[in-house]
């Protein structure tokens, strides 16, 4: 008993002596082989592991359609590396195609848009550095233009041409209805009035066309396009009022299915249940969606309605299509069955009747025969307008009799058209901003023993995120939203997470969305952290307690006394803090620590911060405790570090991230799944 007595005694001794001492903690790594390969990382000095850069791109010289009206532009990030596909097809002939190629998305990727009368303006954003081309797209009252533009600077400058809205050749006295028109694999061109079926012919295809099976009409720019059937499928546009033909560019794919939506400028084409967004000025793919819900996926055509629904035909009958999650379109069937003839083409009219068109065999005459329906949205049911017995129709499109095709209906009174307007119910909101875009996420990944190293395996807290300015009629912001989703929690320590703005405070009236579970963190009235010399946001102060809660989705909102500009709104400088430990902040390498960091964890264990040179949370290899990725992260193993799951990793930091850019991408050789979490 006596020794037992002894021997609490001597812990006893020993743990006040421990707690006397005023060095820190120091929790010792395990061994590991790999984290000597990260020590043996030769990494610049200078270089902060970041992997988005900023972009100012100046457009100027253009001239809206409309007298002091305005002009939309939308900036996506361009990439033509993409997905492989593989599909069978069959055309409208029944002849079988096996196709393979490449589906590219570009619009998922939108990061900038602006609306002005301003005929010189400039446009500041954030994207991955290993973006080297920008697709910028005018929409001027419906009139569209694109170009893509090589990043060749960090400030670049570009101009479009003036493109005027089309001067109509015809009055509506002398055509007092739409105009149908049709295409066939004969080369065949030719307009029909709905009213009495009358058919005109109007100049062939171009002979290495082979023909067309889709046409489609952009009813603004007054322009026919129409694919080619031979390869490589070549995109030829048709103007309606000088009667001539242009080749586009190539599509590389046979699709029946074709359709122009109004909305945003582009050709629907689809084949099998694939459908690809093509740009008309060159025939190039945008984007691309997956059909689900087809019962057959052969024949028919894509359309849409003036208020923007898509619906498409197969020989299964007529579908109502919503997008869904990701690049996904949900097919909703309206026929009860299968339509009795082979269905080539579907198109409304102004009357928002819809149309659909067959080749149907004349027993009597032995022939085949173009024939032309109206259809039923709601039940499908049809009947038979038009017989066409010289004339075979494998498409048809709509020009409708409505000039005036975008009205400038202003229901906000925010000056800017709804057709524009993002928000067109809501006077104090016009478009929106993102980083790194409309539906991408970026990554904060940290490891959290600072100022001890850690395993590199960044997953002790992975923060998926994506930032969203609202802006006004007046280009100016009104509201930030900053949405997150709590990717991984690693480890037993329950840390916190915020974010520090480089901005005045003053501007700020509130911000709301923070959930507070431990007491560690004060909030002031405004929702701001107390105490702070900048505004520093609070997301969480435990991840634990708020990962299983709302999937891990969480969204933090600020807003603003009165709008801010643009450059009011600065830096962004996202941290964790430890275990419940305020002062034990952990930031991005080389980005200084809020007003409430306890300084004397810096330089201790293996941090090696210079806070008077600048120098904050590198080791002495300059390897960081946390890194941003702008991309969605898949986060590594327990114990994995990143150089195991990312191959080029390695050559990334070492280059001081001149070489592999894209090191964190799902390409060949870039990655070693075994050691990430799928």
């Amino acid at each position: 008993m006596k020794k037992l007595s002894l021997l609490i005694g001597m812990l006893t001794m020993m743990i006040m002596l421990t707690n006397c001492k005023k060095e820190l903690p120091v929790v010792e790594p395990k061994p590991n082989d790999t984290v000597n390969a990260m020590k043996d990382l030769v990494v610049p000095e200078d270089f902060n592991f970041e992997t988005a850069r900023n972009v100012e791109v100046t457009v100027s010289g253009f001239k809206s359609a409309k007298d002091d009206g305005d002009i939309k532009y939308e900036v996506y990030l361009y990439s033509s590396v993409g997905s492989s596909i593989d599909i069978t097809t069959t055309g409208d002939d029944g002849t079988v195609t096996d196709q393979s190629g490449t589906l590219v998305d570009v619009m998922n990727n939108l990061n900038a848009i602006q609306i002005t009368n301003d005929p010189n303006f400039t446009l500041n954003m954030t994207i991955p550095s290993y973006y080297d081309t920008l697709y910028i797209v005018q929409n001027n009252m419906g009139v569209y233009s694109s170009m893509i533009v090589p990043i060749t600077s960090n400030k670049m400058a570009v101009q479009f041409p003036v493109k005027e809205k089309p001067v109509h050749m015809k009055s509506v006295n002398e055509d007092p209805t739409d105009i149908l028109y049709a295409v066939n694999s004969l080369k065949q061109l030719f307009s029909i009035n709905p009213l009495t079926g009358a058919i005109e012919m109007l100049p062939n295809l171009p002979n290495a066309s082979g023909g067309s099976w889709a046409c489609a009409i952009d009813p603004v720019a007054e322009v026919l396009y129409t694919v080619g059937i031979s390869p490589p499928y070549k995109l030829y546009a048709y103007d309606l009022n000088t009667q001539t033909w242009e080749t586009r560019g190539n599509t590389n794919y046979q699709g029946p299915r074709l359709g122009y939506n109004v909305n945003d400028g582009m050709l629907y084409y689809s084949f099998g249940y694939w459908m690809c967004l093509i740009d008309p000025a060159n025939g190039h793919m945008v984007s691309y969606y997956r059909i689900n819900g087809l019962q057959e996926t052969n024949g028919g055509d894509v359309c849409f309605a003036d208020n923007g629904t898509m619906y498409l035909s197969s020989t299964s009958g007529l579908y109502k299509c919503a997008y869904t999650d990701g690049n996904n379109i949900q097919a909703t069937r309206i026929s009860a069955e299968g339509l009795p003839n082979y269905p080539n083409s579907l198109t409304f009219d102004q009357n928002q009747e819809l149309w659909w068109a067959s080749n149907v065999l004349n027993e009597n005459l032995n022939k085949y025969e173009g024939r032309a329906f109206i259809m039923d949205t709601v039940t499908g049911g049809y009947e038979d307008r038009w017989t066409f017995t010289d004339n075979y129709i494998h498409d048809l499109a709509t020009m409708p009799l409505d000039q005036n095709q975008i009205p400038d209906t202003d229901t906000d009174g925010d000056g800017i058209i709804d057709f524009y307007d993002e928000y067109p119910d809501d006077g104090d909101r016009a478009y929106d901003t993102y980083t790194p875009s409309v539906y991408g996420w970026g990554s904060y990944a940290f490891e959290d023993l600072w100022p001890n190293e850690g395993d590199y395996d960044f997953n002790d807290l992975v923060l998926n995120y994506r930032f969203t300015h609202v802006f006004n009629s007046a280009d100016l912001i009104v509201e930030t939203k900053m949405n997150f989703h709590i990717k991984n929690v690693g480890g037993s320590y329950r840390n916190g997470f915020g974010i520090q703005l480089d901005m005045d405070p003053s501007l700020i009236q509130s911000v709301t969305g923070s959930n507070l579970t431990t007491g560690v963190v004060t909030l002031d009235a405004k929702g701001l952290e107390a105490n702070q010399d900048s505004p520093v946001v609070i997301l969480f102060d435990d991840a634990w307690a708020n990962v299983n809660q709302n999937d891990g989705d969480m969204e933090l909102v600020i807003h603003y006394n009165s709008p801010i500009a643009n450059t009011s709104f600065g830096a962004m400088n996202p941290f964790i803090f430890i275990n419940g430990d305020r002062g034990r902040e952990v930031h991005l390498s080389d980005m200084a620590p809020t007003s409430l960091v306890n300084t004397d964890y810096f330089g201790t264990a293996d941090d090696d911060s210079d806070p008077a040179n600048g120098r904050y949370y590198k080791n002495a290899n300059n390897l960081p405790w946390g890194i941003d990725i702008i991309h969605d992260f898949v986060y590594l193993q327990e114990k994995s570090p990143i150089i195991l799951g990312y191959t080029k990793f390695a050559a990334w930091a070492e280059s001081g991230g001149v070489a592999f850019p894209d090191w964190y991408k799902d390409q060949d050789g870039y990655r070693n799944n075994s050691y990430l979490v799928n």
